[in-house]
């Protein structure tokens, strides 16, 4: 997996490390950098390895993959978006196994496709940012913060709803 430097460069993108994110207008002081380290903040409050908060783990790497999506391949996009679908729209209870069973629906799908999912502009993938998960203190404020950030990025990319529902049923179709 390509470090978000060496995506930056040979996609063109000069990483920024000071004033706002480039790429979520958060009013943070070290850009990109420190929307980066603002997800540490989940760490210190939940234990990832235990399963009650495996979906919040995946929700806030979607909220941030998708909110600053120009720092990985655009494949991913259709990873990210299709994962909240299935969470929000079809209630499935994700967990790590199934990350892959979705992989193997995005790599049929893009076999003999060109297009990607063209992103909301900059500052307009939610209103919440990693700034706002530094405000959680309890196990329960980290999960909502995640929760309401991951469905504001999810809905910034509505006009992708009727691929990613497509995709979300060959998921389900296959894997059910």
């Amino acid at each position: 997996m390509q470090d978000l430097f060496d995506y930056a460069q040979k996609s063109g993108i000069e990483l920024k490390n000071v004033g706002r994110c480039q790429f979520c207008y958060s009013n943070v002081s070290k850009g990109v950098f420190e929307c980066e380290g603002n997800l540490n903040h989940l760490t210190q409050i939940l234990d990832f390895n235990n399963p009650i908060y495996y979906e919040t783990r995946f929700l806030s790497v979607d909220a941030m993959a998708l909110q600053h999506c120009e720092l990985h391949g655009p494949w991913n996009n259709h990873i990210h978006l299709t994962r909240l679908y299935l969470i929000f729209e079809k209630n499935i209870k994700w967990d790590y196994a199934k990350t892959p069973l979705l992989s193997n629906i995005i790599n049929a799908y893009k076999k003999d496709k060109t297009e990607f999912l063209t992103p909301p502009r900059f500052g307009e993938r939610g209103q919440l940012t990693t700034l706002d998960l530094l405000n959680a203190s309890t196990p329960e404020e980290c999960i909502n913060i995640v929760k309401s950030w991951a469905t504001e990025v999810y809905h910034s990319f509505s006009e992708h709803q009727t691929l990613i529902s497509s995709l979300a049923n060959s998921f389900l179709n296959r894997y059910g």
